[in-house]
């Protein structure tokens, strides 16, 4: 029996693994303590699990003195993973961290060092490498089915209801988050690096904040008690979930916290509108663009090798996100809380575009495409092959995190070439 603690308890670290560990794993993993700096926050953790006899902490090293565990997993802000992922390396302790692994160059090569000096298994949660569409991209370039890789193509779109999201909570100030880049994107580059068997390592980049913050028409503290919240689209009824009144609404007097900022916030510096270029060192080109305030949710991937191309696309709606005043009526993609306007394509082009194979779904169940669950169990009680390299060890999550970083330095620098390893401007 694995003994593991939990460390940040909201709707990541509830949800997306003490829920599910407790279901998935009996007799394999037990969760011997619950850490958040909001004691009323791991209580209503405790509610939810209906798990009383948890113990609570928000002393992070007087857990792991009391309960000893085999394991932790991370889950708090952004900005204060690594402290948690050193301590953890210091003992010897296995920590897997949910992504970003962190936010600073600075905090990269501290884990780097210490992850270089402990014998404990450490990685970080990357779930979108197990996802069956993912896996099977990365098997057939692996295997050659196009040849060797020349150019990467990845574009993601938020729409407005997924990606305001992240201008309500704390992702929107540059100091939590180092932006989207590292938040969201670290996701994207994780892959685009797992792809192209590759470490980054020159970019450019290009970024504003175009709808969001300054840009709105209105302008609150909080939907809650928000004077426009009858005119705003972008309302949102935040606590009608009872985990987010429990997590977050009853907890905001322990740490004043707010879960429904107004998404036009004078205050948010991050921008939502990201385009980078990147430079492999196996030769490999690659180009990226995110934005967060598309008409339509989507992931485009497209590879083209020296003997075909590898393409996906998906489109999907987003009724599940979270507040959205309009969420159940008939507007942008998201219908009654079905995914009706859901579409994919995964096909390959091969003997100079002449041959298409198209590559079949393989449905499963489980949180972001079954990836979650695949992820849990290959991670957290997985110990064979791994053909496809699909656990994320430290490294990997190290050098997604500093791709994001230097094309937010690039941005900030007027769109100037950074070397992704070292930090400098070129």
């Amino acid at each position: 029996m694995k003994r593991f603690c939990i460390v940040g308890t909201g709707g990541r670290g509830t949800a997306s693994y003490a829920e599910p560990i407790l279901k998935e794993f009996p007799g394999r993993i037990e969760i011997v303590g619950l850490y958040d700096i909001n004691p009323l926050r791991c209580e209503a953790c405790k509610q939810i699990l209906k798990r009383p006899d948890i113990p609570v902490f928000t002393d992070f090293k007087a857990m792991l003195d009391t309960v000893q565990p085999d394991g932790v997993i991370v889950t708090t802000k952004d900005c204060t993973h690594a402290e948690y992922v050193l301590e953890c390396l210091k003992r010897n302790i296995a920590v897997y961290s949910e992504k970003p692994l962190c936010t600073t160059r600075k905090q990269c090569m501290d884990i780097r060092r210490a992850a270089a000096r402990s014998s404990a298994p450490a990685y970080v949660t990357h779930n979108m490498r197990f996802g069956p569409d993912m896996a099977k991209f990365k098997e057939l370039l692996q295997n050659g089915a196009i040849g060797k890789v020349l150019h990467i193509q990845f574009t993601e779109t938020l729409d407005r209801f997924h990606g305001a999201d992240y201008f309500r909570r704390w992702h929107r100030l540059y100091d939590n988050t180092g932006s989207l880049l590292i938040h969201k994107a670290s996701h994207h580059f994780d892959l685009i690096n797992w792809f192209a068997d590759s470490r980054v390592k020159t970019v450019t980049g290009q970024g504003a904040l175009s709808f969001y913050g300054r840009k709105g028409a209105f302008c609150g503290k909080r939907c809650s008690t928000c004077a426009y919240a009858g005119d705003c689209e972008f309302y949102a009824d935040v606590f009608a979930s009872e985990h987010n009144r429990i997590l977050y609404r009853d907890a905001e007097k322990a740490d004043h916290y707010y879960r429904d900022g107004c998404v036009f916030d004078r205050k948010i510096d991050i921008p939502d509108t990201y385009a980078a270029t990147m430079a492999f060192e196996n030769g490999i080109i690659g180009s990226y663009s995110l934005i967060a305030y598309a008409s339509y949710e989507s992931m485009h991937i497209a590879v083209e090798g020296s003997e075909g191309r590898l393409e996906y696309i998906k489109r999907y709606g987003t009724s599940w996100a979270v507040g959205h005043k309009n969420s159940n009526k008939e507007v942008s993609l998201a219908n009654d809380g079905e995914d009706l306007d859901d579409s994919r394509t995964f096909f390959m082009l091969t003997e100079m575009g002449k041959k298409m194979e198209r590559i079949p779904e393989v449905q499963v169940t489980g949180g972001h495409g079954g990836a979650d669950p695949a992820l849990r169990e290959a991670l957290f009680c997985g110990s064979g092959a791994d053909p496809l390299g699909q656990r994320a060890p430290m490294e990997e999550g190290i050098q997604a995190v500093l791709v994001g970083i230097s094309v937010m330095d690039s941005i900030r620098a007027g769109g100037k070439l950074v070397n992704v390893q070292t930090g400098k401007m070129l």
